[in-house]
């Protein structure tokens, strides 16, 4: 039921669901999105007299909150079933990425070991893996875009492990914008990152065969979840809560996926957390029968598939948790020039850093500066400086590894 609400009224956790004018003529990502912060009204205000709110979907007008917060709220309570942490940056992407550069490419190489061991029968590190959890965590915590960024970068060869780090990497950013605690952080985390161990007992062929699997062959793959759950059983200090993210994250929304078939909140949350994360990353990457999609088109597609694969509330959730322009993806300037997002804006997520790769020509910069469109809104001559156009990955034959910074 839609009920009409003077922007003087607005609380955090309504739904607004239509606006007083057009939403192209606003800055507003959606159609339709969940109010969490105080910057969320300001911008309402700024646009609207009043809106339309969703009562089913969120907040009443007339449900007191208490004062309104910039405290992040999920689109439904099951979401955040304990009190939601409020994550803030403590340190800008320029300060994080050394260290976090270096924390990364450990956690890869650590990641790649952990493989290679259980792929020769060895037992499953797990000493090497809660040290990936170390090394990634308190600099997402940080600054969630420094991850993001290098997560873009990896290799054609190296999907496997590197796969594993960068879910893992989006489903803790992930749970960092929906407030989970940092011990449900770990949980989260360790059940992303190992939720693929199982395939290193399919064989490598199979893996990486480049045309349509027969059904015999995908039985045989959807087989790993079963290993996984085989190997981390066997494994001391992998704990129940882990093992279900593992073993459910290929269920789907409606019903289809496996192991179980099960669907909607029959899936344990942290294992559709990780579910999204999973699928976003393999949409983003090179993989043997698939090449990557821009993140701009992950998004788009991941937002197709609400209330089918993926919990509608969940998928909204990510998807202003990564922004309209995510970490990775190549734009055009309303100048002309070629750039790649470095990072989020988390007050204007239509306004993120950009980092020019090409001038206005379409030829490769000397130096590669940073634009923050947050704080530079007009161009040298004077007119307002925008991104106008999202390029598919590899446009201009730009592949991020040259600019690894």
């Amino acid at each position: 039921m839609e009920k009409q609400v003077s922007c003087e009224y607005l609380k955090p956790g309504m739904y607004v669901s239509q606006l007083d004018r057009p939403w192209v003529e606003t800055p507003f990502l959606f159609q339709g999105f969940f109010i969490k912060s105080s910057e969320d009204m300001d911008e309402l205000r700024k646009h609207c007299r009043y809106v339309y709110i969703d009562v089913e979907r969120g907040v009443d007008a007339e449900q007191e909150t208490g004062p309104a917060s910039d405290q992040k709220i999920a689109a439904k309570p099951a979401l955040c079933p304990n009190q939601a942490v409020t994550y803030e940056d403590t340190a800008s992407f320029e300060e994080e990425f050394p260290t976090a550069k270096k924390n990364y490419q450990q956690a890869c190489t650590l990641m790649n070991s952990i493989m290679d061991e259980v792929r020769a029968g060895r037992k499953l590190n797990t000493a090497a893996a809660r040290e990936i959890v170390n090394k990634t965590m308190p600099g997402i915590l940080r600054n969630p875009n420094t991850f993001m960024w290098l997560s873009r970068l990896k290799k054609q060869d190296t999907y496997t492990y590197a796969h594993c780090v960068d879910a893992c990497t989006l489903a803790i950013v992930f749970g960092r914008h929906l407030g989970l605690p940092r011990e449900e952080l770990e949980i989260l985390a360790q059940g992303t990152l190992l939720a693929d161990i199982g395939k290193m007992k399919i064989p490598p062929a199979l893996l990486q065969k480049k045309t349509r699997l027969i059904p015999e062959e995908f039985a045989l793959i959807k087989r790993h979840v079963h290993y996984t759950v085989e190997i981390l059983k066997k494994t001391e200090g992998i704990s129940e809560e882990v093992i279900e993210v593992a073993y459910h994250h290929h269920e789907r929304h409606n019903g289809s996926g496996y192991p179980q078939g099960l669907g909607g909140d029959n899936i344990p949350l942290y294992a559709r957390i990780a579910a999204i994360a999973d699928c976003y990353d393999a949409m983003t990457s090179n993989r043997p029968y698939a090449r990557a999609l821009s993140p701009h088109t992950a998004i788009q597609k991941l937002y197709e598939f609400r209330n089918v694969d993926f919990q509608d509330e969940l998928v909204e959730q990510f998807v202003q948790c990564l922004g309209a322009y995510p970490v990775g993806t190549l734009v055009e300037l309303s100048t002309g020039q070629i750039g790649v997002v470095l990072a989020q804006n988390r007050v204007r997520r239509l306004r993120p850093q950009v980092m020019i790769l090409l001038d206005a020509d379409k030829k490769t910069c000397s130096s590669y500066s940073v634009i923050n469109l947050l704080h530079e809104l007009d161009d040298e001559k004077g007119n307002p400086l925008m991104i106008t156009n999202v390029l598919e990955a590899g446009a201009y034959g730009i592949n991020p590894r040259d600019f690894y910074l």
